[in-house]
């Protein structure tokens, strides 16, 4: 035992001379995390998962607006409500700047047109009126540089909301027209006034409805996607699989200086000098992680970002950590085996650790690749931590979910570390 922390302590001590090591395993994954996660946080604005700011310029001085505000605050759309001393032009130029993504305008008049068109039994004299007044101009203005998608999904929320608005005024109109006819006909026993209001409320109601299931932890409606859990503990992964590229260039440095021969001749196996280097590099693993969450959870609400929270299986996240680093130390160890040039195991071990990421969902979630891609992705390392870390932190799952893929991971570091041990033997 004595001997792995005399390597451990060895290890550290090289490491904290490597101050362009400790820039890429701790600066670039904290960078990587905030600009991603922005950049994701913003296209979920964008593409409409988030609450969309829209303007609403009321002309007229009926309660349209109010109707329109309230239906469309039901939805994923932000109203923000301006004044009527305000013109169209400054709506048009707010839209145009880009300041908002959407601009609604009640023109003057729209009330009254509303009630007019909502009239389901004119007067013979008014037909031709109605007719007229059958469409009541609401103006959408949208900002030109917002992609189709949210365009599209704005303008059918928009349209649902004026059908549901048009249709309630319509069911509205059709309970006053039957209670003044059956009124003038005398019919007071069946259809009397309150059963027709009962009715009126009754045809206003839906009569289907959505209802959020319970999870399997019991609570009711799904988790939400957010781009902070998904990041933080996914873009720690990428920083701890870096680790490899120091390891293997401080064995390559061992072997080419010749005091990797010097320490061999010693009465200690290389599973002990193996020992030590993981050891070490699991306490820089750790406070990769410590750091990225860290920034999670007090930086990320100062940028308008949820902040990072763990959950309350503390003890199965810690594990994940643990085995993702057995998994990276296991490949830094293989590299600096396999290679015989820091070029060689630095070239090898970034590619490695970007196409594992890359297959593995850190960069682009699994489920928006292509099929084949999919398939590619159970065999890749990163891919097993992070399906674990989603587990625990996204879908809020115990540890019994995250078993397979922990073995995984332990497979993983004892398969690179019986090559290296081969590989070490045959060296000799």
């Amino acid at each position: 035992m004595l001997n792995i922390l005399t390597v451990t302590v060895k290890e550290l001590l090289l490491l904290k001379r490597d101050k362009a090591g400790l820039l890429v395993l701790f600066i670039m994954p904290a960078l990587l995390v905030m600009v991603i996660t922005l950049v994701q946080e913003n296209v979920m604005e964008l593409t409409g998962q988030k609450k969309t700011k829209m303007l609403l310029l009321d002309l007229d001085t009926g309660s349209l607006g109010s109707l329109l505000h309230k239906q469309l605050e039901l939805g994923h759309i932000e109203i923000i409500v301006w004044d009527g001393q305000r013109k169209s032009s400054d709506l048009q130029a707010a839209i145009t700047r880009g300041d908002y993504q959407a601009g609604l305008i009640i023109p003057a008049g729209s009330y009254e047109q509303f009630q007019r068109a909502a009239v389901l039994f004119p007067n013979q004299q008014t037909v031709d009126d109605e007719i007229l007044a059958a469409q009541v101009p609401v103006q959408l203005y949208f900002d030109p540089g917002i992609m189709p998608g949210l365009r599209s999904g704005l303008t059918a929320q928009v349209q649902v909301s004026l059908q549901t608005i048009g249709m309630g005024a319509k069911i509205e109109n059709l309970g006053k027209e039957l209670s003044g006819r059956f009124a003038a006909l005398e019919v007071l026993t069946q259809f009397s006034t309150p059963p027709l209001t009962e009715l009126t409320a009754r045809l206003k109601e839906p009569l289907l409805s959505l209802e959020s299931q319970p999870d399997d932890s019991g609570k009711t409606g799904n988790r939400s996607y957010s781009p902070v859990q998904q990041n933080v503990p996914a873009w720690a992964l990428f920083g701890m699989f870096f680790t490899a590229i120091p390891i293997a260039g401080g064995i390559l440095q061992e072997r080419k200086s010749g005091i990797w021969i010097r320490l061999t001749s010693l009465p200690v196996s290389h599973l002990t000098f193996f020992s030590g280097k993981v050891l070490a590099y699991i306490c820089v693993c750790f406070c990769q992680f410590l750091l990225i969450g860290l920034i999670g959870s007090y930086m990320f609400p100062y940028l308008a970002l949820p902040a990072f929270t763990l959950s309350q299986n503390i003890g199965a996240v810690l594990l994940v950590i643990l085995f993702s680093s057995l998994a990276a130390c296991g490949l830094g160890i293989f590299l600096g085996m396999a290679c015989n040039t820091y070029e060689q195991a630095s070239t090898l071990g970034s590619t490695l650790v970007v196409a594992a990421a890359a297959i593995g969902g850190v960069m682009v979630p699994v489920y928006a690749m292509p099929h084949i891609m999919q398939r590619l992705s159970v065999v890749s390392p990163l891919n097993w931590g992070l399906t674990a870390f989603q587990d625990l932190l996204v879908r809020g799952l115990s540890f019994p979910a995250i078993w397979a893929d922990l073995g995984k991971l332990a497979l993983f570091f004892l398969l690179t570390i019986l090559l290296s041990w081969k590989l070490t033997r045959a060296r000799l």
